[in-house]
């Protein structure tokens, strides 16, 4: 699902055909339950089988799956075959999505029901046929890269497997050499913007949604770079031309 920037900056939940609202949650909602749990929630929409194999201790039985078996792996039936983990999956998607969840282990999916009225009604089902896209878009509503990619499972052919399973092992190297920096910390992050910004401060800063919190933070960063560089160019003029009178709001879409 393309969204445009201004749908991803949007407070209001995204309707996904036939599932439900996907929520961009607000900085007060994911400290009402833990930084921690919000991002262990993130993990398990960012799991692939790979490392669902490697959590239950079974890396080497995974391994030794030929390429043809890894592909007929899906994460919706791995995590759902177990009582406890599709109980943990509905707390996760309840999350993120405005409406109410429901596991139903006799149709293996997950019904999205609306309690806003008198007559609860069921308005969407999350199955292993559409449960990538739910996490595409809420990959996207939180300000982070789709893993969707990784489902081998989606490989037309030998050919597209083996192109997916490349680009897999590529991003799996890079997470290896990527470190973390403190300094991008949420913690920090909403410090930092509480503190630049000229509207928020650190009691309204908590309305934002996160994808409005790093878009306003990577905005702030760039108009100071915009102001140090406007100060250079009116003390010692623009010989090069180098200088961008309009960088100050060029896009700035995060995804």
């Amino acid at each position: 699902m393309k969204l445009n920037y201004f749908e991803l900056l949007s407070p209001d939940p995204l309707y996904l055909d036939n599932v439900g609202g996907i929520l961009s949650p607000k900085l007060v909602d994911i400290s009402a339950i833990g930084y921690e749990t919000y991002q262990y929630y993130l993990s398990i929409i960012l799991m692939d089988a790979k490392k669902f194999m490697a959590i239950i201790g079974q890396s080497e039985s995974y391994n030794l799956f030929s390429a043809e078996q890894k592909s007929l792996l899906n994460i919706f039936d791995l995590l759902t075959a177990d009582a406890q983990s599709a109980i943990l999956l509905q707390k996760v998607l309840n999350f993120f999505i405005k409406e109410d969840v429901v596991y139903s282990a006799t149709e293996n999916c997950f019904t999205v029901v609306d309690s806003t009225t008198d007559e609860q009604h069921i308005i969407g089902k999350i199955t292993n046929e559409n449960y990538y896209d739910v996490c595409d878009l809420i990959c996207k509503r939180n300000c982070m890269k789709s893993q969707s990619d990784k489902d081998l499972s989606k490989a037309k052919n030998n050919k597209a497997l083996e192109i997916m399973q490349k680009l897999q092992k590529g991003r799996d190297e890079r997470e290896k050499l990527t470190k973390s920096d403190e300094n991008m910390d949420i913690g920090n992050i909403v410090s930092a913007v509480a503190a630049k910004s000229l509207s928020l401060n650190i009691l309204n800063i908590w309305d934002l949604t996160i994808y409005q919190l790093w878009d306003t933070f990577k905005r702030l960063s760039a108009n100071s770079v915009y102001n140090i560089q406007s100060l250079s160019t009116a003390a010692w003029g623009n010989k090069d031309g180098h200088f961008d009178i309009s960088s100050w709001y060029r896009n700035m879409e995060l995804l």
